[in-house]
C-alpha cells in the first residue's frame, strides 16, 4: 500500500514536472526587453556600417567587399550579407531605365527587381516564409533601398516575423534580414527599423 505521503509528493513531482516542460509559474522564458542603446558595427572592407542594439552578440567578417554580420539576442536576430550580383543586376538595368524609372514608378527602379529576386532564397532560409504587404522603399544613405515585412514556420511551435531589406552601394548589393519570434515583433520592430535606417557605407581604417 502506498503511503498518503508518499503519494503526494509524486503527485507533487509530476505537477512541477508539468510546470516545468510548460514554462508556467515563472520558469517560462523571459520578455524580451526593447533595446535602448546602440552601438556602430563597421564591415572589414567598408562596404557597410550600421547601428545595432548594444548590448546584443556582434560578430563580422569577409573580405574583398563579401562581407557579412550577425547581431544576435536569443532567439531575435539580424544578418547582413554583401554581393556582386545584385549590384551588377542593378547597374545593367539602370543602363536600360535611365532616368524614365523614376518617372515610371519605384517598381521600375533597379533596386526594386533585385530586391523581388531575392524573394526565392529568403523562401529556402525561412520555412512557410510569406510576405506581408507591398514592397516598402526606404531612405538610406548607402544607396537605393527597398524593404518587405514577412512571416514564416519556427521549429519552436511559434511563428516568425521580420523584415528583408536590399540596398545597392556603389558597387555591392547589401541585403538584411532582422527576424524574431511572432510574440516579440511590437517590442523589437523599432529596433530593427532603426538598424536598417541607418545602413551607410563604411568608413576605410
Amino acid at each position: 500500500m502506498i503511503d498518503a505521503r508518499d503519494l503526494l509528493c509524486r503527485v507533487g513531482s509530476c505537477v512541477a514536472l508539468f510546470m516545468a516542460v510548460t514554462g508556467i509559474a515563472g520558469c517560462g522564458s523571459t520578455p524580451v526587453t526593447a533595446p535602448t542603446e546602440f552601438a556602430d558595427y563597421n564591415s572589414p572592407g567598408a562596404t557597410f556600417a550600421c547601428e545595432y542594439p548594444k548590448d546584443w552578440q556582434s560578430d563580422g567578417g569577409g573580405k574583398r567587399g563579401l562581407e557579412w554580420a550577425k547581431f544576435k539576442s536569443g532567439p531575435a536576430e539580424i544578418r547582413i550579407d554583401t554581393g556582386v550580383a545584385g549590384s551588377l543586376m542593378g547597374d545593367i538595368g539602370g543602363s536600360f531605365a535611365g532616368s524614365d524609372a523614376e518617372q515610371l514608378g519605384p517598381e521600375f527602379e533597379p533596386v526594386h527587381g533585385v530586391h523581388e529576386s531575392g524573394k526565392d532564397a529568403a523562401e529556402q532560409q525561412f520555412s512557410g516564409y510569406k510576405e506581408v504587404g507591398e514592397i516598402e522603399v526606404i531612405e538610406v544613405s548607402l544607396g537605393p533601398a527597398r524593404r518587405s515585412e514577412f512571416t514564416a514556420a519556427s521549429t519552436f511551435g511559434s511563428g516568425l516575423r521580420g523584415y528583408r531589406a536590399t540596398a545597392l552601394g556603389k558597387d555591392k548589393a547589401v541585403y538584411a534580414y532582422c527576424v524574431c519570434p511572432e510574440s516579440d515583433w511590437k517590442t523589437l520592430q523599432p529596433a530593427f527599423e532603426k538598424v536598417l535606417l541607418s545602413l551607410r557605407r563604411g568608413q576605410s581604417e
